[in-house]
């Protein structure tokens, strides 16, 4: 499992699961209901996107969010 650590690794980490379905930032805020803008800044971890928005897209994508205590975890480095 790949720790997310800011904002910038868990865009990567959407853009990835959007490709994996073979469809462009246009054709995913089609289907997200979003904009080709709030899936390009989703992605590339830009401050600012409100967090249902995330939720949304996730929730699109299939995915659901984990939280684990750092103390716990093998990567302790913040990012951000």
């Amino acid at each position: 499992m790949l720790p997310i650590t800011s904002p910038e690794t868990l865009g990567k980490v959407l853009r990835r699961y959007r490709k994996d379905l073979g469809l462009t930032q246009v054709e995913a805020g089609e289907k997200f209901n979003m904009t080709q803008t709030t899936v390009s800044q989703i992605e590339s971890g830009k401050p600012g996107v409100q967090l249902g928005t995330l939720f949304k897209m996730m929730s699109a994508l299939k995915l659901e969010m984990h939280l684990e205590d750092r103390n716990q975890s093998k990567n302790d480095e913040v990012l951000w």
